[in-house]
């Protein structure tokens, strides 16, 4: 998989360690790793990116995170990176439940390391931004600044698909019941939602992650919710989130922006 190949390369060439590695569940999958920017200290009230890894709720790990965190430290921020309990051996809503464990760890303990708890962004890619999204709109933990999943499936609802399909994994590794559906599905869990989301996927990005985050958009939109996004140009679904090792990236911009305000009013979708 060229992906895994080019994250883990990008990742072995990163020269900085985690400040700290956090555990928020007893099963190994569920760890935090901290970086910190150089001489950051309680008080200092840094924003902090909290993200989840992809890999279709089945596979991924620190490998396909490590080569944001000096693009991350560089805003200046701190980096949050979460893994997670995998499919099949854990059903959903496990991942759910686990990204609601990791914020909530993060929110209890990030000031100790320079972190805003009220300043925290949460996002990820594929899977991870599905489950950072999920994790949002179910309101379990305490509000964060922004939500910003990258190429993530926001509608989960796929049907009579097959299994041997990439849609068809959901069914056959993911949820318990078909019916499972729709209860994964960003889309449909807004009501009440007050979370500026920024959406970005690549113009080249899956069918159904195009369709998906646009539909999202238009939802959020629609019923009075501040949403952004940006749709990559020439960039496929995994290009997306390698792009994130340049701190210089533009979707970094949209982290500091959001991350600097309380909130923000409804602004320019697809």
């Amino acid at each position: 998989m060229a992906y895994d190949r080019r994250a883990r390369a990008l990742s072995d060439a990163s020269t900085l360690t985690p400040e700290a590695v956090l555990r928020y569940g007893e099963d190994p999958a569920q760890a935090i790793e901290l970086y910190v920017p150089t001489g950051a200290a309680r008080g200092d009230d840094l924003p902090v990116l909290v993200f989840l890894h992809g890999g279709a709720w089945i596979a991924g790990g620190f490998d396909w995170l490590r080569f944001m965190a000096e693009a991350v430290v560089a805003q200046p921020a701190i980096f949050a990176a979460v893994t997670y309990r995998l499919a099949p051996d854990h059903k959903w809503p496990s991942q759910l439940e686990d990204g609601i464990g990791a914020l909530r760890s993060i929110q209890a303990r990030i000031s100790d390391y320079g972190g805003d708890p009220d300043r925290i962004v949460l996002g990820g890619h594929s899977a991870g931004g599905q489950i950072a999204a999920m994790t949002v709109l179910s309101r379990q933990a305490a509000p964060v600044h922004a939500c910003m999943p990258v190429s993530a499936p926001m509608d989960l609802r796929y049907g009579g698909v097959a299994s041997d399909t990439g849609k068809g994994r959901v069914y056959r590794f993911l949820f318990r019941a078909a019916q499972d559906d729709a209860g994964a599905s960003p889309i449909c869990a807004l009501s009440g939602n007050r979370t500026p989301f920024h959406l970005m996927w690549g113009e080249n990005d899956f069918d159904h992650i195009r369709d998906s985050n646009a539909r999202m958009c238009g939802a959020l939109r629609d019923a009075g919710q501040p949403v952004t996004s940006t749709i990559e140009p020439a960039a496929g679904h995994f290009d997306t989130h390698l792009r994130l090792n340049s701190p210089d990236d533009d979707w970094y911009r949209a982290f500091r922006d959001l991350a600097g305000r309380p909130g923000r009013s409804v602004g320019a979708c697809g």
